[in-house]
């Protein structure tokens, strides 16, 4: 029997969604059935967005306005809390169905350390899904309780990064 599978990768270093679309290019190469939930982020445009997207076995939606204010008491993080709990719903579910071989809730991570979702009943639904299924969570802070249940945790260390260069956001990079 195919078992369930629950990868983490974290860190404050580039390459965590990297590493899961890759995972999710093998799903592909599969077959299976994807549902990719992005959290925080708000952009459409980029590649991996644009590339994936194009395969009919993949439903991919953002629930993210971009960018948090720093200040969590900011009256505008109630509009990217909202759209985090709109994404939340969907995940819960996509976790929970049999729709889907394979989930990548890209970001969630940052959005539980940043509160805008709660923790337990992401923990509950990760339980509760059914065998067989590939969950791939992405996101800097990973709470300990996800790292518990996770069989593979990665975490990606940052050493050095073109932002600090003033190397601008970069198509087939960052985008």
């Amino acid at each position: 029997m195919v078992q369930k599978r629950v990868l983490l990768f974290t860190g404050n270093g580039k390459g965590k969604s990297t590493a899961a679309f890759g995972m999710l290019a093998r799903a592909l190469g599969h077959g299976m059935k994807v549902r990719v939930i992005q959290f925080v982020k708000a952009q459409e445009g980029v590649g991996e967005v644009l590339f994936f997207t194009r395969f009919s076995n993949v439903t991919w939606d953002h629930y993210g306005k971009g960018f948090l204010p720093r200040d969590a008491s900011s009256p505008m993080m109630e509009s990217h809390r909202q759209a985090a709990e709109a994404g939340f719903e969907e995940a819960l579910d996509a976790l929970c169905s049999d729709e889907y071989d394979f989930v990548l809730l890209d970001e969630i991570c940052f959005a539980l350390s940043r509160e805008l979702i709660p923790l337990e009943p992401l923990v509950d639904a990760i339980r509760r899904a059914p065998e067989g299924k590939i969950i791939v969570l992405t996101g800097r802070n990973a709470p300990q309780e996800l790292i518990e249940i996770a069989d593979t945790v990665t975490e990606m260390r940052q050493i050095k990064h073109g932002y600090e260069q003033d190397l601008l956001s970069q198509a087939g990079v960052e985008e």
